[in-house]
């Protein structure tokens, strides 16, 4: 659980829930590309997503921030907004401030790129090898 102040100074207690295995593994996966997009609606998407694994408690009632509605009623300013989303990652073991730079993410997609092209490149050469094998034996 983590505190957070609202505009109004008042301190807002806000629980924090852990990823199921694969929803945890697609949103690592994910913040590779929300940490390289400006694209606006998807990098929303992203912390929408995010939030949804925080819940405000409001006297006994636990209110999930799922909508932009709650999140701007509960949370109140962009702060608080990174404070959770920060806090979510986290607690789910991603770092916002370092997980996208982890060299063994860019080595395998460079390893990925690589198989992937000599494939294509072999599958575009293949048949031009065939007509050099059948001219040669003519």
């Amino acid at each position: 659980m983590i505190e957070i102040v609202g505009n109004n100074g008042q301190i807002k207690s806000v629980k924090i829930y852990p990823f199921s295995a694969m929803e945890g593994w697609d949103i690592q996966r994910k913040f590779f590309d929300f940490a390289s997009t400006t694209d606006k609606a998807a990098r929303l998407a992203y912390i929408m997503e995010v939030l949804a694994y925080a819940k405000v408690i409001v006297g006994e009632n636990e209110l999930p921030l799922k909508t932009s509605a709650l999140i701007d009623n509960h949370l109140e300013n962009w702060q608080n907004i990174q404070t959770v989303f920060e806090a979510v990652l986290l607690f789910n073991d991603i770092d916002p401030k370092t997980h996208a730079e982890k060299p063994s993410y860019w080595a395998a997609a460079g390893a990925e790129m690589a198989v992937s092209f000599i494939a294509e490149a072999t599958k575009l050469m293949g048949p031009a090898f065939k007509i050099v094998a059948e001219a040669n034996q003519e």
